[in-house]
This record gives C-alpha cells, sequence and structure tokens, in this order.
C-alpha cells in the first residue's frame, strides 16, 4: 500500500504532458484527444482529492478503508 500511495503522490506532483504541437486533421480524432485531455485533467484532480482524505499520517491500513468507499 505504501508503495501505492507513494506512486500516486509521484503521479499527482508530477504536470500532464503537453498537448501535441500539431493537432490531427481527422476531426473525429481531434474529438477523442479533447475527451483524453479532459479526462486527464479530471483524473488529476480525483487524485489530490484523495491524498487530501487520506493525508500522510494515516496508517496504510487505515488509508485504505478512508479511501474504500471513493473507489469505483
Amino acid at each position: 500500500m505504501r508503495t501505492v500511495v507513494r506512486q500516486a503522490v509521484r503521479d499527482v506532483r508530477t504536470a500532464p504532458p503537453p498537448a501535441p504541437a500539431d493537432p490531427s486533421a481527422d476531426p473525429v480524432l481531434a474529438a477523442l484527444r479533447a475527451v483524453v485531455d479532459e479526462l486527464a485533467a479530471h483524473t488529476r484532480q480525483v487524485g489530490e482529492l484523495m491524498l487530501e482524505v487520506a493525508p500522510a499520517y494515516l496508517s496504510d491500513t487505515h488509508a485504505a478503508g478512508v479511501l474504500a468507499p471513493l473507489e469505483a
């Protein structure tokens, strides 16, 4: 569990990759890229919220219990 939390902290602190400089000319691919970018942005926010819900001072067992209702 500790390794998972450390990885989550690293992932949240790492900025998401920049959008490609040359967007696709295909409108379907451009729309899909926009959806993926939006999901990535929201996933980062959810990760930040989960880290706030289960701060570092909680034990691994207690943090898992706190985060369990938030799992989909």
